[in-house]
């Protein structure tokens, strides 16, 4: 037998460095305070600086299209670093027809409209494919009113075209985020409807997720910190939009902007049959709904369509930022509207002056553009070509200089 016998190990005591928990609770919950403040403090901090300094305007790469969702302080620095205080302020937002769809960024229509303007003004173009006047350019404007005070904001509709105060559901996170942090003002239409957009009974579980991170991320600016991250360092998640495994981690403020050129593409391939075919039947309906003949024989809005319109253009913006908006109405390309028959285009017409006359109605300017374009001027049935952007910025332009005029920006 062995006379081994087994020693007791050598007690320990509190002091004892060896026998203390790598982890404690308050060290836990220190390490996640302080990493949260350092989080806020970097998105409150680099979201002050142009993440996008070589792009025109917000792509498909920088843009919802690609699961990229740029925030106000995102796009408000995006201003900041194209306009001086001293310049007269342009923003345009709509929507894919003013982005410039069909356009190379070196030609699209802003870079145009800015060159007639001059420097005396400084044209941004905050547009996006599918959005409404409401949407994310219209609260960057207004989140800034105060710090560009010589300001006007520019936006697209079609005749008749509604435009929600809160946006489409596209983009309102762009909303929330202008809301929570209370970059816009009081204005009772828009804080009613998202009251009872928010207490809507489809997708309450949904909305009330996106209020409470958009209220967190208004303290926190987490939102800030991961866009800096992915638009500098490299975007977290591969997205339908950039399968290629080489490039669906790159930074997103590294891609160029790489929109097609309708100049380069035959008219054979933009207008193929089924496409003609599909526009010719939206191109008639244009002004059908809420339009009937008089007796006289005349194109007559009804008085319920025209009740509903005047109620939307009334409340789509606040008060004092109407008589800065102007409201451009897009027309479809001449190749179709020119196979009508000669009442439909009266209709047309019609439903145009109505849609000018309701937006004027509550101060807004409007203009309508397109009706001496030619077909080439056209990219598709909607979008434009380099010279029909050529175009839509000489009609803009001095319509942009009366309202300045008007507005006592030039004095």
């Amino acid at each position: 037998m062995s006379d081994f016998t087994p020693q007791p190990l050598p007690a320990t005591s509190a002091a004892d460095p060896a026998s203390r928990p790598f982890f404690r609770p308050w060290t836990l919950l220190a390490g996640f305070v302080l990493g949260l403040g350092l989080m806020a403090w970097t998105g409150r901090t680099v979201i002050q600086r142009d993440l996008h300094p070589y792009a025109v305007r917000f792509h498909p790469m920088i843009a919802p299209d690609s699961q990229y969702e740029p925030t106000m302080g995102e796009m408000r620095a995006f201003v900041r670093a194209r306009c001086r205080p001293d310049q007269i302020l342009v923003i345009v937002g709509g929507n894919s027809i003013l982005l410039g769809v069909g356009q190379p960024a070196d030609r699209v229509w802003t870079k145009r409209l800015q060159e007639i303007l001059g420097d005396r003004y400084a044209v941004v173009n905050l547009a996006f494919r599918g959005s409404s006047p409401t949407d994310g350019g219209a609260f960057v404007a207004e989140s800034l009113r105060d710090e560009f005070p010589r300001q006007i904001y520019i936006a697209n509709v079609a005749a008749l075209q509604a435009a929600d105060a809160i946006g489409i559901e596209s983009y309102r996170f762009i909303l929330f985020d202008a809301y929570y942090k209370g970059l816009l003002l009081p204005w009772a239409p828009r804080d009613q409807q998202f009251k009872e957009y928010l207490a809507a009974t489809d997708y309450k579980t949904a909305r009330f997720e996106r209020r409470l991170g958009a209220e967190a991320d208004a303290v926190l600016h987490f939102r800030d910190f991961w866009n800096w991250w992915s638009a500098t360092k490299f975007f977290t998640f591969a997205t339908p939009y950039q399968p290629d495994p080489n490039l669906a981690y790159r930074a997103r403020a590294k891609f160029k902007d790489e929109e097609t050129d309708y100049d380069t593409l035959p008219f054979d391939q933009r207008f193929t049959p089924s496409v003609i075919a599909n526009d010719t039947i939206i191109t008639r309906a244009y002004s059908a709904n809420g339009y009937a003949k008089n007796a006289q024989g005349q194109w007559q809005l009804a008085e319920g369509s025209r009740e509903q319109f005047l109620r939307f253009a009334a409340n789509a913006f606040p008060d004092p930022l109407k008589p800065r908006t102007l409201i451009l109405i897009s027309r479809n390309s001449p190749y179709y509207t020119r196979q009508l028959e000669t009442d439909l285009q009266t209709r047309d017409e019609t439903a145009i002056s109505d849609t000018i006359a309701g937006w004027e109605k509550f101060g807004y300017a409007a203009l309508s553009y397109g009706h001496d374009f030619a077909p080439e001027d056209f990219g598709d049935r909607t979008h434009l070509t380099t010279a029909g952007g050529t175009k839509l910025a000489a009609a803009t332009a001095p319509k942009i200089q009366a309202l300045a005029t008007q507005l006592g920006y030039l004095k």
